[in-house]
């Protein structure tokens, strides 16, 4: 074991009873998204309040075609068609976008999407986008 100059912690290489300052979640999720690729210790939904009107995603078989807003955030992975999974830390859907329109969004960002749910017969259901 190395030889640490007196008055010094050796794993920090601070002043015993030194701190640092607290984080931001904004810095930790950066961080942890850098690091290990996702957050850790911070839902993306705790950087951006979602508006007042945005639905929930377990509650989008409801609205039964309407125009809603849904926040939340790209979740990572592939769908194995278009589209990509989009969850909100309670439930997750599979999101599509117009073709033409399609943009890239970034995973674990925070996100408010407008669209309609569409559902087959056998129960199957996206969101929609536009």
């Amino acid at each position: 074991r190395p030889l640490e100059r007196p008055g010094r912690d050796a794993r920090t290489r601070r002043a015993p009873g030194a701190r640092c300052r607290a984080r931001t979640a904004a810095e930790r999720s950066e961080w942890e998204r850098h690091l290990l690729g996702y957050p850790v210790s911070v839902q993306p939904s705790d950087l951006a309040a979602p508006p007042a009107e945005a639905v929930s995603l377990r509650e989008l078989p409801q609205t039964r075609g309407r125009l809603v807003t849904i926040a939340g955030w790209r979740l990572p992975g592939w769908t194995g068609g278009r589209g990509f999974y989009f969850g909100d830390g309670d439930s997750f859907v599979v999101v599509r976008e117009a073709a033409e329109g399609e943009k890239v969004r970034k995973s674990w960002q925070p996100v408010v999407i407008n669209g309609r749910w569409r559902s087959d017969e056998w129960g199957n259901g996206v969101f929609q986008v536009g």
